[in-house]
């Protein structure tokens, strides 16, 4: 009888703890940022991977003061968490049994990550009954500054504004960044990706008559990116070239800056693209 007794407990002990699990055995997060490291002013980009492991369809919705998706984010050596400017809401999502999910967040909509140094992001959801959360690993990333390869300071907007161009050092590849920071309070507007940078060539910079940077760089020994940063440091566009022939350049003419010596490289068409060297294919 004793025996019996003690059989039943131990299962009510069980029962208890696999009760007590937590929440990640039936819901998982996986945060991740798309690079480790980010220029001041970009907007940190991350992938987020929810996965469903139970055997009923959960849906996830915003209820009034209450997203179901939330984040925090910190900054490394200070206490608590950053406060965001905005409080964003994420569409509704629905996952089935089993299923997995994954999207990406832009974190500059509702943070704004003025200081470099190194920073780190969770996300949380809320589940259906409105109190159950489940939290992602901590994910880190860096934001960094690199270093000016260029500058120039202009004015737009009623502003003084403070425009460079940049080198940093991303998944070690040397990769060049426009920024746009007010001159005078030193606040960052926006910054952006402007390409892979391969040492062959000094980049090439120039302002056009609507004051955005036009950067044209060697990015592989066959291609360049030509790229253009707006006055919001937003990219206005970003194309790869391949050499035509004759010196590269990048020159300001009566129908706007254009590059020379330069084609636009036309992608290979399906079936093609194994003919090609790998030093052909673009970045």
């Amino acid at each position: 009888m004793k025996h019996i007794k003690h059989i039943i407990s131990l299962f009510v002990f069980v029962f208890c703890l696999l009760a007590a699990m937590p929440a990640s055995a039936q819901v998982e997060l996986r945060l991740e940022p798309i690079r480790r490291d980010f220029i001041v002013g970009e907007s940190v980009a991350l992938k987020l991977t929810v996965v469903n492991h139970t055997d009923a369809s959960i849906s996830l919705t915003n209820i009034p003061g209450r997203p179901w998706l939330h984040f925090l984010v910190g900054r490394r050596g200070e206490d608590g968490a950053i406060a965001p400017f905005a409080s964003p809401k994420f569409p509704d999502l629905k996952l089935t049994p089993g299923s997995t999910r994954a999207f990406q967040v832009e974190l500059g909509g509702f943070y704004r990550l003025e200081r470099d140094g190194s920073y780190w992001a969770v996300a949380t959801i809320r589940m259906p009954d409105g109190v159950s959360t489940y939290s992602s690993n901590r994910a880190p990333f860096v934001m960094t500054n690199g270093g000016e390869v260029r500058a120039f300071t202009i004015q737009a907007r009623g502003e003084r504004l403070h425009m460079s161009l940049r080198l940093a050092r991303i998944d070690n590849q040397e990769c060049l960044f426009g920024q746009v920071r007010n001159a005078d309070t030193k606040r960052i507007i926006g910054a952006c990706y402007m390409g892979r940078y391969l040492n062959f060539m000094e980049p090439r910079v120039l302002l056009d008559a609507a004051q955005n940077m036009h950067v044209l760089c060697q990015s592989s020994e066959q291609f360049y990116t030509y790229s253009i940063m707006n006055t919001r440091g937003g990219n206005a566009q970003r194309k790869i070239y391949r050499r035509a022939g004759g010196p590269v350049d990048l020159i300001s003419t009566g129908r706007g800056v254009q590059p020379v010596g330069l084609i636009p490289y036309v992608k290979p068409k399906p079936g093609e693209e194994g003919m090609r060297r790998a030093s052909d294919r673009p970045l």
